[in-house]
């Protein structure tokens, strides 16, 4: 049995009806469905639970907070839910999609949470396929930095921006694209190349970014890759930007 989406756009969020049954042999179909609807980076994900949704088991409910974990720290999109029939609500009251995923009588009530989240800032930029990109990458977040005052962040940024663009060129053969984001307190960096193979652990070499990604998992808060839908990959880190 396979699922389907039927999605609208709606005031910028991807309102999502799921249209079949969750069980354990349609959940990967389900959960990656969800990621790629978030890395169009919608408002919000709002996935409406009707009649023409079936769930086999509160167990599989399970997946909205897998999403939600992988989608609130990059591309930090959030996930909504709305229980459109009596049964998905009481699931739903119940705590059948954990504690962290917030859900809604309509779509119009999350769409209105959406829109009081905090205000983000961001930045982007492409880099050619050069042993110069990793200079005009550092020099990219040092403007940026100073255009958002996050002056004690700079260090670590410059050190994690350094690895990935120089991942997506030496490892990855790519011109990548840059983008820095601000969000409630922490500051996004996130590199897109051509390659689908995830970023592996390497010997420290001479220059700057060299060290491996050992030391960018150490200075983030989180970090990590995902799939792009059009190919490759993006590979991001979260830092804490203080106040």
């Amino acid at each position: 049995m396979t699922l389907t989406f039927d999605v609208d756009t709606e005031a910028g969020a991807a309102v999502v009806h799921p249209v079949g049954r969750l069980d354990l042999s349609t959940y990967a179909q389900f959960r990656d469905g969800l990621l790629k609807f978030a890395l169009a980076e919608p408002l919000a994900v709002v996935v409406v639970l009707d009649d023409g949704f079936e769930v086999a088991t509160r167990a599989v409910m399970s997946v909205f907070t897998t999403v939600w974990m992988r989608v609130s720290e990059w591309p930090g999109v959030p996930l909504l839910l709305v229980g459109a029939s009596r049964e998905h609500r009481r699931l739903l009251d119940e705590g059948g999609a954990g504690t962290f995923v917030r859900h809604f009588p309509s779509v119009r009530e999350a769409i209105a949470d959406a829109r009081r989240r905090p205000d983000r800032r961001r930045d982007e930029t492409w880099l050619p396929a050069s042993p110069v990109s990793a200079l005009m990458a550092r020099r990219f977040v040092r403007d940026t930095c100073a255009r958002w005052h996050l002056h004690d962040v700079l260090e670590d940024a410059l050190l994690v921006v350094t690895e990935l663009v120089e991942n997506a060129v030496d490892h990855a053969r790519s011109a990548p694209h840059l983008r820095l984001e601000l969000r409630d307190r922490a500051l996004a960096i996130a590199v897109r190349d051509d390659a689908a193979a995830p970023p592996v652990r390497r010997a420290p070499g001479p220059r700057p970014g060299g060290r491996g990604v050992a030391l960018v998992a150490k200075v983030s808060r989180v970090w990590g890759h995902t799939p792009w839908p059009a190919g490759g990959k993006v590979v991001w880190a979260v830092l804490d930007a203080g106040g």
